[in-house]
């Protein structure tokens, strides 16, 4: 016999004490009729979902969307507590009844709460809608107010919090909510004619700010499909530029170690064979590169042309220069050269930024730094406010320029940063590790 201490093996009477309330739980059902129990099976799954809540869509929930609720939510919830009293002519006695300041009130508050907590507020809608017999006098003259029944002001706070729920949570929240709403105003209304209203205008809200999410999703899902397609192609090309370095240093590598033999007569057999050996090594190492990076081309065709590195960088300023660009350029790199890879990738950040400036900034004035410090090197390319109104950039390929700088520093083990000046510019910094300089 166990004595209930945690971690203590169940024995024999344990299970025997389980399996039988198992059997008498069964049983209860079972004596039940069908209608509680479709009841139950019915409201229990929509009282957990709502109570126990869930995670706002991960693309648009409530923190994506604060700032445009609350220029909405800030006269809505004025209009909430202005149009709760407007009903009992509370403006035109001299004292006012407290709990109908207090519901007032309580109108505007879940519109408030509905910009950053929705789930939170719906609860206390919801709440509120249940208890409203109780809150509101009895003799309300709601039939005057421009012949509607409800109380204006309940009924603009719940379409609010209905729509921003609708706006952020997906699926199962969204239809419980809609279903537990209506199930509360439900025993509020007078006939079948209102409840019929009541759940087309609650389904007709939830709907509008369900469609809202949707397209509001699907737009930050092409923006980041983008981002993620400039970064592939931003890597492929690293890639690209990887198979054209190392192959050219892999076939010298293979072209010496074949010619070593003749240029260095009267070497021992031992050190023939070492030679040969590298040869075999460098060579299918060569042709197993070929094989796994040749495929990233989409010509099928090796790059013959030089990679541009640092040296081009004064060259594209001055392009960039006759067009109009004020730039002033500062290379600090010292002389001993670049590490394989830095060089390209220097030159392609460069410019991306300058192609971002004149873009975005015409007119504006613009600084182009490089410099070696530390073992990384250091690409700052800085632009003042525009001049005049910025160039088309193509709405439909937004920030990709960012992302696959980003991405190429990325690769690079580099660190990468991007963002406005105080002065109303843009600045670009990128730092690339060098780890050994190169031979030369």
């Amino acid at each position: 016999m166990t004595t209930g201490v945690e971690g203590a093996e169940p024995g024999p009477l344990d299970t025997d004490t389980a399996n039988a309330a198992r059997t008498r739980y069964r049983d209860g059902v079972a004596e039940v009729g069908w209608w509680p129990r479709l009841v139950r099976a019915v409201v229990r799954p929509l009282v957990f979902v709502v109570a126990r809540g869930a995670p706002p869509d991960p693309l648009v929930g409530p923190a994506g969307l604060r700032g445009l609720r609350w220029v909405v939510a800030a006269p809505t919830a004025v209009a909430a507590v202005v149009l709760a009293n407007a009903p009992f002519r509370v403006f035109r006695v001299s004292q006012l009844e407290p709990r109908i300041v207090l519901s007032s009130l309580l109108a505007g508050l879940p519109v408030v709460l509905a910009v950053r907590y929705p789930l939170v507020a719906w609860r206390l809608i919801a709440l509120q809608v249940l208890l409203a017999p109780f809150t509101y006098p009895a003799n309300a003259d709601l039939e005057r107010w421009w012949g509607w029944p409800w109380v204006m002001g309940l009924t603009i706070s719940t379409g609010f919090v209905l729509f921003a729920l609708a706006e952020s949570y997906d699926g199962p929240v969204v239809v419980a909510a809609w279903a537990l709403t209506t199930a509360a105003a439900w025993p509020h209304l007078p006939d079948w004619r209102e409840h019929v209203l009541a759940a087309l205008l609650g389904a007709g809200v939830m709907v509008l700010g369900n469609t809202l999410r949707s397209r509001r999703r699907a737009d930050l899902r092409r923006v980041a499909e983008q981002s993620r397609a400039a970064a592939l192609e931003e890597r492929t090309r690293i890639a690209r530029e990887l198979h054209d370095v190392v192959s050219h240093h892999m076939s010298v590598l293979v072209l010496r170690a074949d010619a070593a033999p003749y240029r260095l007569p009267g070497l021992a057999p031992e050190v023939r064979a070492e030679f040969q050996l590298l040869q075999d090594i460098a060579r299918d190492g060569l042709t197993e590169m070929r094989r796994m990076l040749g495929a990233l081309r989409s010509d099928g065709e090796a790059e013959t042309a030089p990679q541009p590195g640092v040296g081009e960088i004064e060259e594209l300023v001055r392009r960039f220069g006759a067009a109009g660009t004020a730039i002033e350029l500062d290379i600090r790199c010292g002389p001993d050269p670049l590490p394989v890879g830095i060089g390209p990738s220097a030159y392609r950040i460069v410019r991306e930024a300058l192609s971002n400036s004149a873009r975005h900034a015409p007119g504006a004035a613009v600084s182009v730094g490089l410099a070696v410090d530390a073992g990384r090197l250091r690409i700052t390319v800085s632009n003042t406010a525009a001049a005049r109104p910025a160039l088309d950039a193509g709405g439909d390929r937004p920030r990709q320029g960012l992302a696959g700088m980003a991405e190429r520093v990325r690769v690079l083990g580099g660190e990468f940063r991007a963002a406005p000046t105080p002065d109303g510019g843009f600045a670009v910094i990128a730092e690339l590790p060098l780890g050994g300089r190169a031979d030369g």
